[in-house]
């Protein structure tokens, strides 16, 4: 319609008035002012090449106040920990132990055992110092103590150590194979010490052209250490590099350390954990006062209490209870611990201590609270795997469904703090999501993930999933677009 001009004389002057329709503008609601505010963080130009999945939802009446590519498939990082821990919450119960148990074959006869002591493994992760005030090998000291007490100061026969819990790999599928000497690779297994990994401290010689000096915990003839690394003068830079040879517990130091640099700790992997378990216990059984007199041995062969050589219970040994495993899965994004926990739930639900069966059992678990097998697909457990593949709405129905659950509180404490612990301790410091946001990070090259919990000035709970995939800006330009996500959402108000 054409507007319609009226004109007004007075004296010289002419007045036009227009007729056309007026458009009034309504004041944006807080709801609008919010969309408004992410979606110009997601249109970000510098996103523009990533894949960007968000989805936020309010606990209180699970209504989706914002989402995005939410039902497209992302690469998790160790957002695939949620996944983990959730289930095994849910399926085991926060209340599980980790269990590893004694036997022996033949009987006991003035302190000495005529027969072999089989210690079966069940997959606990913590046989470390990490609950013992760092004493890595404390369990195994008081395992010595337990076995005096039954009357055994000697075992005749063989020390075997049995890994017929776990099958199948003792590396996750799809794992990069030049991580495989570092911590967050460690393999999995049945049978585990010290986060299956040896540590070790290497510092400077007292001057240019010595060798640096190298400690292990434990020290152990199960692995050689060759190091050809030299001490270099102090104003030269660290070429220091620490390996090990694939396949092999040999590890290799090389380069130069400056003679001006402190002393300095880190963790190497060792092959086949149940081989590593049964020396280091042999150890500390003869350091303590056990002699053994026959061979260390591991058995992967399935474990019968039934078979021809009849087996006696001695004891039991029991972990801290999962409550307190899935916070150092998830304050930490520790792997190992994840894994160990990914494989349990096959071999404690299906009898099945493989991948294939635990990644089974998350998916059933998953499909029971409305996600179908489409939208997550998990091979591991940690989330080391970029083979696993989930969506932000997947994620988002965990959330929601631990919100509700029994089991909340242990999955709820067992999240990082912004600006207060675990992998977000140094994000979101001084504003209003510092020690309110609760959310695991997950981290890849070119993967980026954050989810998990806020709560707004009015007291409202909301979940939030936040996934990038194949950015070509640093990580910390994406760790910077999450928080402020983060942000808005606690700053929000109805």
């Amino acid at each position: 319609m054409k507007p319609i001009l009226f004109a007004i004389t007075f004296g010289s002057i002419f007045l036009f008035i227009s007729c056309a329709p007026t458009k009034i503008e309504h004041s944006l609601t807080n709801r609008e002012k919010f969309i408004q505010e992410v979606n110009y963080l997601v249109d970000d130009p510098e996103l523009a090449n990533a894949q960007v999945g968000l989805y936020i939802e309010a606990l209180k009446d699970n209504e989706t106040i914002y989402s995005h590519n939410e039902k497209k498939l992302f690469v998790p990082a160790s957002n695939e920990k949620l996944y983990t821990t959730a289930s095994a919450l849910e399926l085991l119960d926060s209340t599980y132990q980790f269990k590893t148990e004694f036997y022996q074959s033949g009987k006991i006869n003035a302190g000495v055992l005529d027969g072999n002591l089989i210690v079966r493994g069940m997959g606990d992760p913590s046989i470390s110092g990490r609950f013992r005030d760092s004493d890595i090998l404390a369990f195994f000291k008081d395992w010595a103590d337990s076995l005096k007490a039954h009357g055994i100061n000697e075992i005749d026969g063989d020390l075997i150590g049995n890994e017929s819990f776990f099958s199948g790999n003792k590396l996750g599928y799809g794992w990069n194979w030049d991580d495989e000497p570092y911590w967050y690779s460690a393999q999995i297994g049945a049978l585990s010490f010290n986060d299956n990994c040896v540590d070790i401290t290497i510092k400077p010689g007292e001057k240019p052209g010595d060798n640096v000096v190298v400690t292990t915990n434990p020290v152990s003839e199960y692995f050689n250490i060759l190091n050809t690394a030299t001490t270099i003068s102090s104003d030269s830079n660290s070429t220091l590099r620490i390996d090990r040879t694939r396949g092999k517990n040999e590890i290799v130091i090389t380069g130069g350390l400056p003679v001006s640099k402190r002393e300095s700790s880190l963790s190497i992997t060792i092959e086949d954990p149940a081989s590593w378990f049964v020396t280091v216990l042999a150890d500390v059984l003869i350091r303590e006062g056990i002699s053994l007199k026959g061979h260390i041995l591991t058995d992967d062969s399935n474990f019968n209490l039934n078979s021809p050589d009849s087996l006696s219970h001695i004891f039991t040994a029991y972990s801290k209870n999962l409550a307190q495993m899935v916070k150092v899965v998830n304050k930490g994004s520790h792997n190992f611990y994840a894994e160990q926990i990914f494989k349990t739930l096959g071999a404690e639900i299906n009898k099945k201590g493989s991948a294939r069966e635990s990644s089974q059992i998350i998916s059933d678990w998953l499909a029971g609270i409305g996600v179908p097998d489409n939208l997550a697909i998990s091979v591991d457990g940690s989330g080391l795997s970029r083979m696993n593949l989930v969506s932000p709405f997947s994620t988002a129905a965990i959330l929601r469904h631990m919100y509700k659950s029994k089991n909340f509180k242990p999955f709820y404490d067992s999240l990082p703090i912004a600006g207060v612990d675990g992998t977000i301790k140094s994000r979101m410091k001084d504003t209003v999501a510092q020690g309110v946001v609760r959310a695991k990070t997950g981290y890849v090259r070119y993967v980026r993930s954050l989810s998990g919990y806020t709560t707004d000035r009015d007291g409202n709970d909301y979940l939030f999933v936040i996934m990038v995939n194949h950015y070509s800006v640093p990580t910390s330009y994406i760790n910077n677009f999450q928080d402020k996500i983060c942000i808005l959402l606690t700053n929000y108000k109805e």
